[in-house]
């Protein structure tokens, strides 16, 4: 068996203790698709830099979701508590390391972002 299949990957949102749902305020998305299953090198290091964005300040969850069983197809999304900490984590390490190895071996790569004001209305930003 593969060895990053032995990992415990986590495909769905995992909320951490005390945080609700009701309080999401931002959402940010990377939708990348790579020519073909990337290496165990490069998977593993986006699961551990995912686990590392996951403990930001404000971040509810950071999850990766594998859109077919070879993983050439992906989603890596956070979901904040505020606006704020989720812009502030653009700027972290982490996340250019991130993107960083996202792009060293990908075919695409596609970013969104979702702000939501207090009347929980959505407004949608590009860069």
């Amino acid at each position: 068996m593969n060895k990053f299949f032995d990992l415990k990957w986590r495909a769905n949102a995992n909320f951490k203790s005390g945080a609700i749902a009701m309080s999401l305020t931002s959402a940010s998305a990377i939708e990348v698709r790579f020519d073909k299953r990337p290496d165990d090198d490069v998977l593993l290091a986006i699961d551990e830099l995912v686990n590392v964005l996951r403990t930001e300040p404000g971040c509810m969850s950071y999850s990766i979701i594998a859109l077919n069983k070879y993983f050439s197809s992906m989603i890596i999304s956070g979901f904040w508590t505020n606006e704020k900490d989720m812009i502030d984590h653009f700027s972290n390490s982490s996340f250019a390391a991130l993107i960083a190895c996202l792009t060293s071996s990908c075919r695409s790569i596609c970013f969104r972002s979702l702000f939501m004001d207090s009347e929980i209305r959505s407004q949608h930003a590009e860069p």
